[in-house]
């Protein structure tokens, strides 16, 4: 089991770290929310302070329901994918362990902007050129482009720990049809 703990802890560690580390950068550079700078011809740097959940919602709660809701359910949702997933992993399975420890340090990582800021720092800007409306979830910032809503490093590690996961539930489920009912 110290293998899975060793996973889960390393990648956890490294997402919040680059987490952390980018957000510094970002603060560093850019005086004022909303400023932008082009990255490549589909993303740019635009620094939002997000004082809501994942697309910015929940941001219009009154802020003493928002500070508990994102200080108490973090914490809570860790520990029950703690008790149902980590407990069960075999020493020598790795997608799993990776998922959680991106998911550990993805949710640590937005936690300590909360605990710092009261709010998110996002800057990833992902956008397309698009005259027409936006595909669902994308939004027109502009006329010409279509943006996906802003999201960092933490947000990142955490969307790619649930694709991760499913692959992980399938890859079970197919062992579970090899070796038959035990």
């Amino acid at each position: 089991m110290n293998r899975v703990y060793a996973l889960i802890l390393s990648f956890g560690a490294a997402v919040i770290a680059l987490d952390q580390w980018s957000k510094h950068l970002v603060l560093e550079h850019f005086t004022r929310e909303g400023e932008t700078r082009e990255f490549l011809s589909w993303f740019s740097f635009t620094l939002v302070h997000n004082p809501g959940a994942a697309f910015g919602m929940f941001r219009n709660l009154p802020e003493a329901y928002r500070l508990t809701f994102f200080l108490v359910l973090p914490p809570l949702v860790l520990v029950v994918l703690w008790w149902t997933y980590v407990r069960r992993f075999r020493t020598t399975e790795s997608l799993g362990p990776i998922a959680m420890g991106l998911v550990f340090g993805g949710a640590l990582g937005n936690m300590i902007d909360r605990l710092r800021f009261e709010y998110v720092i996002d800057f990833i800007d992902w956008h397309f050129p698009w005259t027409g409306g936006c595909p669902p979830l994308f939004y027109h910032f502009s006329l010409d482009y279509c943006h996906w809503p802003k999201f960092n490093i933490a947000d990142s590690a955490i969307s790619v720990a649930m694709v991760l996961l499913v692959i992980h539930s399938f890859r079970k489920e197919a062992q579970a049809r090899e070796t038959g009912p035990s």
